[in-house]
């Protein structure tokens, strides 16, 4: 169960750190999550505010599963940051805006029913780092922590990808063009 826990503490810790990043990687960045966080409903007087406050959470959670023992803290703060980020998302779909999500970064991607899906499944996974978690560390072996750290990463990745994922299989694909035998010469 431990390696599990690996896993979910690896993946939870590595999207936050690239969504952390992503916002704070020029004022021009931060400034387009704060736009992208007062569109979503917050107010603007509190936006700015509400904006540090989500970045610092996710600088939180991840420097906590990193270096807390068994990363309870670290989760806690995840599930509380992914349930916000849910109502958010939530909200501007029951509104009916169209809007980017600029989770990871700026993105044209509209806010959709697959960040909702995206969220729950990060709370599964949130879910079960806790729910996993063991009385004690037990004898731990390279290969299952090198495996546990790889799942981790891989499961981050594919998070951090769910829009360019979620355009490549709901965009049509392009035409091809017929191609026929050569002619006999």
């Amino acid at each position: 169960m431990e390696y599990v826990v690996l896993a979910c503490r690896v993946l939870v810790g590595t999207m936050f750190v690239a969504s952390a990043a992503s916002k704070l990687l020029s004022a021009a960045s931060f400034r387009s999550f704060v736009t992208a966080t007062r569109d979503m409903g917050v107010p603007a007087a509190i936006a700015p505010g509400v904006a540090v406050g989500v970045v610092a959470g996710e600088c939180a959670s991840a420097v906590l599963l990193a270096l807390w023992p068994g990363g309870v803290a670290g989760f806690v703060v995840a599930g509380v940051l992914l349930v916000g980020f849910t109502a958010g998302i939530a909200g501007v779909l029951l509104r009916g805006k169209d809007q980017s999500c600029n989770c990871f970064g700026s993105t044209t991607a509209p806010i959709g029913p697959r960040h909702v899906v995206r969220n729950a499944a990060l709370l599964a996974v949130v879910a079960a780092g806790l729910l996993c978690r063991t009385g004690g560390p037990g004898q731990t072996h390279w290969a299952g922590v090198l495996g546990a750290v790889l799942a981790g990463l891989v499961g981050a990745a594919l998070v951090l990808s769910t829009d360019n994922l979620a355009e490549l299989f709901t965009k049509g694909t392009a035409e091809v063009p017929e191609q026929r035998p050569a002619a006999a010469s």
